[in-house]
């Protein structure tokens, strides 16, 4: 049924989460920052997330002053510990390098990628900047593996929009009911297949409560339960 296998990157075959908090940590080590003080830490953690999706935010809707990714760090860190604008920048260039290096996979994604990579093409759309995505399933040795990344920041549109699925069907060269998209975002991978009107299986991850306007064609839990779906063929 379907020719082509498009993921959402992370939180779907990335762990972002684990990502952002395990490059943090190598950061505030590697710069002797709250050493055996774990309650500063953790103020400061829940202060650079809350800040960090800030900035992020008035980036990606092109709303604030932030014109590079490093910017947006640079803004993060200084709203939420009180160094000197160098020590920022020094700690903004050692966090980006630590997470752009390094490739931490949810579980069962490098299984679930080499098994479908032999039956599908495969693609990648991602609202996130594409250095650091290319840089990461580099690191994870699969970037080879796909036959399209599409990633916001390069393309000029993210999701929840139908174009950028547009740009992805036409590098793979297929219709949009001949590809399946699997994302873990109800607000911006279901609702974008949706705009797109292509077929998504919501990866739930979290065990998020869908409600009645939620209508995915396939729901799993785990990513090696993709490999079982389609293998299911469909009653009519």
């Amino acid at each position: 049924m379907y020719k082509a296998i498009i993921f959402d990157l992370d939180n779907t075959l990335l762990d972002y989460s684990f990502s952002e908090l395990d490059s943090m940590k190598r950061t505030v080590r590697d710069h002797n920052l709250f050493v055996d003080e774990d309650t500063m830490w953790e103020a400061f953690w829940e202060s650079f997330t809350k800040h960090n999706f800030r900035h992020w935010m008035d980036f990606t809707n092109k709303r604030g002053s932030h014109k590079s990714i490093e910017e947006v760090l640079i803004s993060s860190f200084r709203d939420s510990i009180n160094l000197s604008p160098s020590q920022h920048e020094l700690l903004t260039n050692t966090y980006w390098n630590y997470f752009c290096n390094t490739c931490y996979f949810e579980d069962g994604a490098q299984e679930v990628l080499h098994s479908l990579g032999s039956q599908y093409k495969l693609g990648i759309i991602s609202n996130g900047i594409s250095v650091a995505q290319k840089k990461r399933l580099t690191a994870g040795n699969v970037y080879e593996l796909f036959h399209s990344i599409v990633v916001s920041d390069e393309v000029g549109v993210g999701k929840p929009r139908k174009e950028i699925f547009d740009i992805s069907l036409r590098e793979l060269g297929l219709s949009n009911r001949e590809v399946l998209f699997i994302g873990d975002s109800l607000a911006y991978d279901y609702q974008g297949a949706k705009n797109a009107d292509v077929d998504f299986c919501f990866y739930n991850r979290t065990d998020e409560r869908m409600t009645d306007e939620h209508n995915p064609k396939f729901t799993i839990r785990k990513l090696q339960d993709l490999i079982r779906v389609l293998s299911t063929p469909l009653i009519p």
